[in-house]
């Protein structure tokens, strides 16, 4: 009898755990669902219709480089980059599109554009669900249970003010690039603490979700393409630790992100739009100081005006661009250093204007400016911060200061990377170009100021003895 009792037990503690891993997975799912949900009612009642859109000047561009044939090297290497065309090939109706409210021309209302409303409806659930995922995750992961709440309202107001919401009603490449990068940090997040927690987990969902966030990510702007840079630095160091040599996950990472900056950068080498940036470097910076010119002469460079300039241009001024910067170190150092502060500032969109949200709008602007301020606080508060985590990281303190720490680090790291080379190659928009670069440094510093937080007060006393010894 004794041993049919311990064998019923046995079978029931499996079944028990199940049922609270069941429970536990639903809790989750509906407060993820909460999250969503409740955003996407408070989105449409405050900000009207998703369908509503405006275009830019360069929303033209768009559908044009999307009419490429789908398996042609130019889907890749044309006018505009891969994740835009196979979007706009794929939501194109059987009408087309048809731009009716230019918004470059003037600031005008939105309006309901035939063929757009599917763009500006996938822009918006995708904010909804990538910001929503993102303030989940994270809180997620913050132990302090006034920490969590604040985490989530945090995340979801600062990803819905006017200064990132409004991108969701223009048709050009800011939204997705926001929201997709917001998913694709949170499936990161995911990732990172399962593999710190057990470095054989086999994460395999997460980790395709990720890849292909990640890749449509990469390839919506060529300067995203820097991000693998990091990337891949910041998974080689963590495979000189013996813990996580046995990851797997890990080498598939890097075999991966190795992949797509070897393909990112051949493909973006050739591209129209890659002639044209050079073109603008050229033609405003470079080609008007005569000692430039006469050292970029020195290097190969024909006379502007002759014929041979060019076919020079589309074979070499890439590579002599490099080789003047070696040259010239200054130019590259005065030109970030001068217009470094100059990408934070006007960053709230000047294409649409939306007088029937009222005095609401005027409120979520002033809640804006408090979560977006423009000027260069964000990376300077970023770099104290930053600090702060290696710090914690060094010192071990509490259960997921380094994986945070490597998060952290990773973040700061890729908007950095992807700023430098938006300015050396910008030589008008900067303010939208550097958008992305801007936005997460903002966001490292609202949500790392929480988790540094977290990571304080969740120590016990004993623990606080211990390192204090």
């Amino acid at each position: 009898m004794l041993s049919k009792g311990i064998k019923a037990s046995k079978k029931t503690v499996p079944l028990q755990q199940l049922s609270d891993k069941f429970n536990t997975k639903l809790v989750r799912f509906f407060i993820l669902l909460f999250i969503v949900a409740a955003t996407a009612i408070v989105r449409i009642r405050v900000y009207g219709d998703p369908r509503l859109s405006i275009a830019s000047n360069d929303t033209e561009s768009y559908v044009k480089s999307s009419r490429a044939p789908l398996f042609s090297s130019e889907m890749m290497s044309g006018r505009r980059p891969l994740t835009t065309n196979l979007i706009y090939k794929a939501l194109e109706a059987k009408e087309g599109y048809k731009i009716l409210a230019n918004g470059s021309l003037s600031t005008i209302p939105r309006t309901f554009q035939a063929g757009f409303e599917r763009i500006a409806i996938l822009q918006f659930v995708l904010s909804i669900i990538g910001w929503g995922f993102l303030a989940f995750i994270i809180s997620e992961q913050v132990k302090n249970p006034l920490l969590k709440i604040l985490s989530i309202v945090t995340i979801t107001l600062f990803a819905h003010t006017p200064q990132m919401a409004d991108w969701d009603s223009i048709l050009m490449s800011e939204s997705l690039t926001f929201s997709l990068f917001a998913l694709q940090l949170a499936f990161l997040i995911k990732l990172v603490f399962s593999i710190h927690e057990n470095p054989g987990s086999k994460m395999y969902v997460h980790g395709i979700l990720w890849a292909v966030t990640y890749f449509l990510w990469t390839f919506l702007k060529d300067t995203n393409l820097f991000a693998s840079f990091v990337t891949i630095g910041m998974v080689s160091v963590l495979l000189f630790s013996i813990k996580y040599r046995q990851s797997k996950l890990l080498y598939g990472v890097l075999a991966f992100v190795s992949l797509i900056l070897i393909l990112g950068f051949v493909t973006s080498g050739k591209s129209t739009r890659s002639q044209i940036q050079l073109i603008n470097i050229y033609r405003d910076d470079l080609l008007r100081s005569p000692a430039w010119i006469s050292t970029l002469k020195e290097l190969g460079m024909p006379e502007p005006e002759s014929d041979e300039y060019q076919l020079w241009f589309k074979e070499k001024s890439a590579g002599t661009l490099l080789k003047f910067m070696f040259v010239h170190p200054s130019y590259p150092i005065i030109k970030v250093m001068r217009d470094f502060p100059q990408a934070f500032t006007e960053i709230q969109q000047t294409y649409f204007k939306a007088p029937e949200q009222g005095k609401t709008r005027l409120t979520l602007l002033l809640l804006g400016n408090a979560l977006h301020p423009e000027t260069a606080t964000p990376f300077l508060l970023d770099f104290i911060l930053f600090t702060g985590l290696i710090i914690l990281a060094t010192k071990n303190l509490g259960k997921t200061s380094r994986p945070w720490a490597w998060l952290g680090i990773w973040l700061f790291l890729t908007a950095s990377f992807t700023l430098i080379p938006t300015i050396l190659g910008d030589t008008w928009a900067l303010n939208r170009h550097a958008l992305f670069s801007t936005m997460v440094y903002r966001l490292f510093m609202w949500m790392f100021t929480i988790i540094i937080t977290d990571i304080a007060t969740a120590q016990t006393p004993q623990e606080q003895i211990f390192h204090q010894a």
